[in-house]
């Protein structure tokens, strides 16, 4: 079965009837924007990110992203949940959006004051007194993202994902221009806040102006009830993602300081954005094709057996080539001074790729229905990364990124025995969509390291790391020439499903977004 297959199934099984032409243009349009906006955005931060890099110097890099790290919990706590409650209801009313608006800015104004007062105190937590600062000019933003939370979930829910990506954009470019502009006049730490403070306000300002709901000063407990029936359990499994994706870096910024979460923030930047580039495609098509499919069996283990190689057979070549490639990537990308990067950079890579492998386990849960099965994993995710956190914290950063190597098996084999007796899903098959995938890329990885130490006399760092990206890529797309010849046209199949409209069943295939996507979505991220 072809992944355009899967989807194709899932669509001509579903009872509902296909979505009227201006409906469907209007979500194939919309999402469209959304997409060119996240690959943009993406894009776009990651090259101020390391213009950045290369004009400031590791611990200053690791100043804000202790305070990143702080700040985005806080973010967790303003909104609630609410953005995406707004968004799930079928009728909204006046009052849901002024109740839910002023509620997050009592709740933004709250944590700001607490965030000026115990600036100190959290300061003191890491170890790192010039970090007081940076979290009271941060704490700032705090307002803005209560500001422009209610906005975005109507923009949201209305389908205008065209002013979202031109706010995006606009905010990324102005703000990564004032960001190494201040950088560049040689204003340390205070060039990564003023760019994400300009971030903030400017999509703040884009919202408001393209929305033309205003709130009144009026808030309602039956309303409030309304939201916080669905927006609770959101923001639980928000703070359950944010320790199970961000325990590391806490964890790294007490033991070890700005010094030690610098390089280990950058490492984790890198992967991140490589992982969610590779994974969020094919979840958008899985959801909807595993959820059509939940009540015939064979047909639903062919589909996920199907996403779970395409993606493995994408993001374990990527993950891979990092490992023998970091020293020139890193070089190459931020300069010389980031080098403490590289173990760090080839640990995390190891981690991307046995998470890519898990990218379906919450989609497949949430397909099946069982969300309490879904916040039941989310805890056990949490429990056992915050625990490896705590025993690695006594060594080094680099043996906090090997604790949640460690964090991710052990869910791994939980989830393993979670599928096979609850979920009905057979392993054997489910593993061994990963094999080709994982002895190819074990073949790339020796020959590339075997050209690494044949080339290493080139004295140009970027010309070595371009002979052995193309070497690379030559011999897995070889390997999977001779292989699997089907299975790279499959890839293409994939762009074009995730672009979302399925010609042949004339049916739109979008998912609702998860929740962190809310979140992501609001300006002022705290990452640098």
């Amino acid at each position: 079965m072809t992944l355009e297959g899967s989807v194709l199934e899932a669509q001509t099984t579903s009872d509902h009837p296909p979505m009227e032409s201006g409906s469907s243009r209007k979500v194939v349009q919309g999402v469209a924007w959304a997409g060119a906006a996240n690959w943009g955005c993406q894009v776009l931060n990651f090259a101020v990110y390391a213009g950045l890099a290369r004009l400031l110097d590791p611990a200053t890099f690791g100043l804000v992203a202790i305070a990143g790290v702080y700040i985005a919990f806080i973010q967790v706590l303003v909104t609630q949940g609410f953005g995406m409650a707004i968004i799930q209801r079928k009728e909204i009313e006046k009052e849901h959006l002024d109740s839910a608006f002023w509620i997050a800015m009592a709740t933004a104004s709250l944590f700001c004051l607490l965030s000026l007062l115990c600036g100190g105190q959290i300061a003191h937590f890491f170890h790192e007194p010039r970090v007081a600062p940076v979290i009271a000019w941060l704490s700032f933003s705090l307002f803005f993202y209560a500001l422009s939370s209610i906005p975005t979930a109507i923009l949201t829910r209305d389908l205008d994902f065209r002013s979202l990506a031109v706010r995006s954009l606009l905010a990324t470019i102005v703000s990564g221009v004032v960001g190494l502009g201040m950088a560049f006049e040689g204003c340390g730490v205070w060039s990564l806040v003023g760019q994400q403070l300009v971030n903030a306000i400017l999509s703040c300002i884009c919202l408001w102006w393209v929305v033309s709901w205003r709130p009144r000063l009026w808030i309602s407990r039956r309303h409030l009830r309304d939201l916080y029936g669905f927006s609770l359990g959101i923001a639980g499994n928000d703070i359950l993602w944010f320790f199970s994706q961000r325990s590391d870096q806490t964890f790294v910024g007490y033991g070890f300081g700005s010094l030690g979460l610098g390089p280990y923030s950058l490492a984790s930047r890198l992967v991140s954005v490589l992982y969610d580039g590779i994974t969020l495609p094919l979840q958008s098509v899985a959801f909807p094709a595993f959820s059509k499919l939940q009540s015939e069996s064979a047909r639903f283990e062919r589909a996920l057996y199907k996403f779970c190689e395409m993606c493995s057979f994408v993001s374990f070549p990527v993950f891979a080539g990092i490992v023998a490639i970091a020293p020139e990537l890193v070089s190459t990308l931020f300069g010389n001074k980031w080098a403490s990067a590289v173990p760090i950079l080839q640990i995390l890579a190891v981690y991307g790729a046995v998470r890519s492998a898990l990218a379906f386990v919450h989609t497949l849960m949430l397909s099946k229905g069982r969300a309490g099965l879904y916040l039941l994993t989310n805890v056990i995710l949490s429990g056992l990364t915050v625990t490896g956190c705590l025993i690695a914290v006594r060594w080094s950063p680099a043996a906090i990124a090997v604790s949640i190597i460690v964090t991710m098996l052990l869910y791994a084999v939980i989830f393993f025995v979670i599928a096979q007796r609850i979920l009905g899903v057979r392993i054997r098959p489910l593993l061994k969509a990963f094999v080709f995938p994982a002895v190819a890329s074990l073949l790339m990885l020796i020959v590339v390291s075997l050209l690494r130490s044949f080339i290493k006399g080139l004295p140009w760092m970027p010309g070595r790391l371009s002979v052995c990206v193309v070497a690379g890529i030559a011999v897995y797309v070889l390997a999977a020439w001779y292989r699997h010849p089907g299975l790279l046209g499959e890839i293409w199949q994939m762009i074009d499903s995730h672009l979302l409209f399925s010609r042949g069943a004339g049916r739109v295939v979008a998912p609702p977004p998860p929740a962190r996507c809310i979140s992501q979505a609001a300006p002022g991220s705290p990452e640098p």
